[in-house]
Order: structure tokens, then C-alpha cells, then sequence
């Protein structure tokens, strides 16, 4: 059985310097769901898989995010210093 897709809005704060650097990541939607990894690509894999194991124990809380058709129509959404 094939889950449509949701939206989440993520967080990533870079902690550390050197070596010692890893990025935390959380989502907006679910901010008790927190995990982090030595480059941005692995923290949002492990938060990707956390949240699975989260919506395995509250399916109901899945339902409730944004659906999106196809990832080409995410909203792109970043920061920058002025």
C-alpha cells in the first residue's frame, strides 16, 4: 500500500565547527520528533525515518499534513541575510 505524500516544514540548525559539525533537524509540525546527522542530506534522512516509526504509532497524525501531488510543486523556502 503506497502512502500519498505530505508537506512538512523543517528546521535545520548547524551546531559545532570543524569535524565536530552536525545539523539538528526538526519539523515545525511535530517539534518532539528531533534528530541530527554530520551533513544536511543525513539529517533529513533520519528525520525522515523517524517520523515514519512516529506515524507508525499515530497514523491519524499523518492525515492531518498537507497532501502534495508530486515533490516538482514544493514550495522552495530558505533564508537570507540582508
Amino acid at each position: 500500500m503506497e502512502c500519498n505524500k505530505v508537506e512538512i516544514d523543517i528546521i535545520i540548525v548547524p551546531e559545532g565547527s570543524g569535524k565536530d559539525k552536525v545539523y539538528s533537524i526538526s519539523s515545525i509540525q511535530f517539534p518532539n520528533v528531533v534528530t541530527q546527522g554530520s551533513t544536511i542530506e543525513q539529517a533529513k534522512a533520519r528525520l525522515k525515518e523517524a517520523l515514519e516509526l512516529y506515524f507508525e504509532e499515530a497514523p491519524k497524525e499523518r492525515s492531518m499534513l498537507i497532501q502534495v501531488e508530486k515533490e516538482d510543486n514544493l514550495p522552495l523556502i530558505s533564508r537570507m541575510l540582508l
